[in-house]
Order: structure tokens, then C-alpha cells, then sequence
């Protein structure tokens, strides 16, 4: 009796061994402003004016891990209300009850200790991005994150007000082609506006997406908004702000101490 009480305890042990041992199958994403992390709540010291959030949120697709002999491996999601088996949608709008979604859940348990890098595109792709919100999938069927079909979804939205202006920045594709705005367009946008992050990975199991870091120097108001209008000058700011690396990247993963 004694024997087998010992073995039942040692079968537990290392089952409970091999559990830990796992990385989980998910990756935090955590939003800042430089050094400081930011909430809907948060007061955001920006060239001596107070801001608020007032909505955060973007898609991030095609999601890839590198493995140790530098080989890509595509690797699909969880399906739940807040991504398809390709596509997630992260961040919170800050006047819904829910709390938001800051987790990129994949489909299958993954040992991330056993890959060095991890990549994926910010925005929906082409293929998705166009289609009926109405009858997609959610997350794409999120009103507050789509423009028209011509157009398509919001890759990235944030929105922003201090006590005396506002600031919005809503990124997606545009130079569209197609018969009218309702209908979605048969080949490539002009200006896709989708962009590749690649980054390596750490065991925190932690990626940082950093506003400061987007917004570089721009002078926050309603003047420097952008709605991913080629000739605007702002857009031009935080689209080049968005190809940045190393230290001034938007998203960055935390380096170990």
C-alpha cells in the first residue's frame, strides 16, 4: 500500500513537473507610454497637457514563430469573441463595461522557449479586410473598428482628449478602388498601410505596445488627427514612426533582467 502511494505521488510530481515546464499557450500584450503603463484611467503627461484614452485598440494577423534554426512557422489562434483562427483584435474602447482583450491566445499549447522571434502584421488582411462586417466572424464584425467596404476595417484606433481638444489616429487602408464605397474593391488598396513586426522573444511571455514611441514629436490636437490620408503630414509622422526599431519601436518585447 505504502509502495503504491509512492509511486501515485511521484506520477503526480512529474505530471505536475511537465505542466510547469510548459510556456502558456497565449502572449500578453501590454500598453505604455514610455516607462509608464497606461489604463482608460491614466492621466498622460504629453508636452505639458494632460490626456486621457478614450479607446485603444488594433488587429494584429498572420502571426509567425521562429524557431532555433531561423525556420518561420505560421501558428493559428484560439477562436473566441476576440480573434478567428488567423486574426485577434487587442486593446479595450474605454465606454464599454468589458474590460478588453490585451491576450493573443494561440490555438495549441506552445513551448515559446523554443522559438526566438516572433512576427505578425498589424491590420486585417486583404482578403478579410473587405467583406460584409455584418456576417464575419468577431472580431471583424466590430462596428467601431470598420470604415466601408471600399475601405475595410480599422487596423489601429486610438482616440485621445485632453481638456480642451481631442486627437484620434485611426490607421487602415486607403486608395481603394471599386464602384462605389459599398462595395469592396477587386485588387490591392494603393496605400495597404499594413505593417510587419518582428520582434524577439523573451521568456516574460510579454510584448509592449509603446504610445510613446508612436507618437514621436507630434504635437497632439484635432489639427494633427489622421485618418490615413496619404497627404496628411501627421500620418506621414506615425506611419514612418511605425517602420522604427530597435529602441523607438512601437512594439517591443521586454528584455530579461
Amino acid at each position: 500500500m505504502i509502495m503504491k502511494r509512492t509511486l501515485y505521488g511521484m506520477i503526480i510530481l512529474i505530471l505536475v513537473g511537465c505542466t510547469d515546464s510548459k510556456s502558456p499557450a497565449e502572449l500578453t500584450f501590454s500598453p505604455v507610454f514610455s516607462t509608464q503603463k497606461i489604463t482608460c484611467n491614466t492621466e498622460i503627461d504629453i508636452q505639458d497637457k494632460k490626456w486621457n484614452i478614450n479607446q485603444l485598440q488594433f488587429y494584429v494577423s498572420n502571426v509567425e514563430l521562429k524557431n532555433s534554426q531561423d525556420k518561420w512557422h505560421k501558428i493559428s489562434l484560439k477562436i473566441t469573441p476576440d480573434q478567428t483562427g488567423n486574426i485577434a483584435l487587442l486593446g479595450r474602447s474605454c465606454g464599454e463595461t468589458e474590460s478588453g482583450n490585451w491576450r493573443l491566445k494561440f490555438s495549441h499549447e506552445i513551448t515559446l522557449a523554443d522559438y526566438t522571434a516572433i512576427r505578425f502584421s498589424l491590420g486585417v488582411p486583404f482578403e478579410q479586410n473587405h467583406l460584409n462586417p455584418l456576417t464575419q466572424a468577431s472580431p471583424l464584425n466590430v462596428s467601431s473598428m470598420f470604415w466601408v467596404w471600399q475601405t475595410g476595417h480599422k487596423f489601429a484606433r486610438i482616440e485621445m482628449n485632453s481638456e480642451f481638444d481631442d486627437w484620434l489616429f485611426h490607421l487602415g487602408s486607403t486608395g481603394c478602388k471599386s464602384p462605389s464605397v459599398m462595395r469592396s474593391p477587386s485588387d490591392a488598396c494603393l496605400y495597404p498601410n499594413l505593417y510587419t513586426m518582428e520582434l524577439a522573444l523573451t521568456d516574460t511571455n510579454e510584448i509592449v505596445f509603446d504610445l510613446a514611441n508612436l507618437l514621436g514629436d507630434l504635437k497632439l490636437s484635432m489639427e494633427t488627427s489622421c485618418q490615413s490620408e496619404h497627404d496628411n503630414a501627421a500620418c506621414q509622422q506615425l506611419f514612418s514612426h511605425l517602420n522604427q526599431e530597435n529602441e523607438y519601436t512601437v512594439f517591443r518585447t521586454i528584455l530579461n533582467d
